[in-house]
């Protein structure tokens, strides 16, 4: 069994025989893991990942198992016939089927989480271990998730969660921990559970208001599709400078695909109807030039960031010239210092919290006086302390920058910034 005590506020955890290399579990770390040696921009390149790894592969049973493939051995075909089993309930469970045609760098956000949930599972662990398992799905799929969660403890699985929202809570949960500057400060049974699927709405301190400023966007009938599947159909969109954009919809619908297109990183937006600060896509443009006027921050950005370079140097990439050259420090270290991140300034990126990168990456896209700056997920990863700061940020930010342009992607409510104008929203793909 697994037992804890608390000792001066820290907790010491012992494992009974055996019982440690039947634990298994899964977290943002793992998703830079796979990050590996692709780039970021592999996953809107088809033609190009071939030699990348299938998630039917990654979820095979060597694979998981980390079988040897020269090792020679007597293995019992009862495990690979279990495994299959497990396989087929993840699959469906998960709803992964989808997916397995995909490489691993082509998921997003969203789908590479249920997939190294299922990798994870197919392990058969007696104790598994979850850290905000929940960021970045979509209401419908949180409220999977936690029927899923109910369904694994009914089994006997022992479920270790890390949650950041009240409403994540599974109806399984009987102890809750609370841990604060790295230290549990309480410790008892868990209380009433939300069992509510919260949809998307825009807060109430949002801003609607009619804008005539210059196009910073320009969208005239795209479409996206990959295979039979369509991301995008036929979309008409322009945003102005000074709007701020809300963009919601559940998790497939083709919110970073869309942001992609804008950030030039998808080789689809050469086939489409696509101005950026009045220039078109396909009119031979510098592409340094028109993201050099264009701040973001992504999941993605964040799981393919260089690890071993220092938070300093991480913020300064942001203000480097078409030539190399790196700006001045100072105020790479003002943003840092206003980020509360500046006593981490000389750390290695890879050493920080995934909240604290995510700051750390907020203050590179700033730093460059972006005149759009783009935000996925911002608030993915971070505590209430951290968020609140965050966007109260932001706010400071759009309050005094008047004709900056936003685009944010958010699931929840409370993680839009204020001073919205403007809500899209886009629809359910099969």
């Amino acid at each position: 069994m697994l037992t804890g005590t608390a000792r001066n506020g820290n907790w010491h955890v012992d494992f009974a025989e055996g019982l440690e290399d039947r634990t298994a579990g899964t977290g943002f770390g793992e998703q830079q893991s796979c990050a590996g040696a692709s780039w970021l921009q592999a996953r809107w390149h088809d033609a190009l990942t071939e030699d990348e790894l299938a998630v039917r592969t990654f979820l095979s049973y060597d694979s998981v198992m980390d079988i040897n493939p020269f090792a020679v051995g007597n293995e019992d075909p009862q495990f690979r016939r279990s495994f299959r089993a497990r396989f087929a309930r993840m699959v469906r469970w998960l709803e992964l089927h989808p997916l397995l045609s995909k490489t691993v760098v082509q998921l997003s956000n969203g789908e590479l989480r249920r997939v190294l949930l299922a990798k994870a599972l197919l392990k058969d662990p007696a104790i598994l271990v979850l850290d905000d398992p929940f960021a970045g799905l979509d209401p419908r799929r949180r409220d999977n998730l936690r029927h899923f969660l109910d369904r694994l403890a009914a089994e006997g699985k022992t479920l270790i969660l890390m949650l950041r929202h009240a409403d994540e809570v599974p109806l399984c949960v009987t102890h809750r921990l609370t841990l604060a500057g790295l230290r549990f400060v309480a410790v008892g049974r868990a209380g009433n559970r939300s069992d509510a699927v919260t949809e998307i709405v825009l807060p109430v301190r949002e801003i609607r208001k009619a804008t005539t400023g210059k196009p910073v966007i320009e969208l005239n009938g795209v479409s996206v599709r990959y295979g039979r599947r369509t991301i995008l159909r036929d979309l008409f969109w322009v945003v102005r400078r000074g709007e701020r954009w809300a963009i919601t919809g559940p998790n497939g619908c083709g919110k970073t695909t869309l942001l992609s297109l804008i950030t030039g990183d998808n080789p689809a937006a050469y086939a489409n109807d696509i101005r950026i600060f009045g220039h078109p896509r396909c009119g031979g443009e510098s592409l340094w030039r028109i993201r050099s006027r264009i701040g973001s921050v992504s999941p993605e950005t964040q799981a393919y960031a260089e690890q071993d370079l220092s938070c300093l140097d991480t913020v300064l990439e942001g203000i480097c010239t078409e030539e190399g050259e790196v700006g001045a420090i100072g105020p790479a270290r003002r943003l840092l210092a206003e980020f509360k991140v500046l006593p981490q300034a000389r750390l290695p990126f890879g050493e920080l919290s995934s909240g604290l990168q995510r700051l750390v990456l907020l203050a590179r896209a700033l730093i460059s006086d972006p005149e759009l700056l783009i935000l996925d997920e911002p608030c993915l990863n971070l505590d209430e302390k951290t968020r609140r700061h965050l966007l109260r940020t932001l706010e400071k930010v759009m309050r005094t920058r008047p004709e900056l342009s936003l685009l944010c992607v958010a699931h929840r409510p409370e993680d839009i910034p204020g001073y919205i104008t403007h809500h899209l929203v886009l629809p359910a793909r099969g």
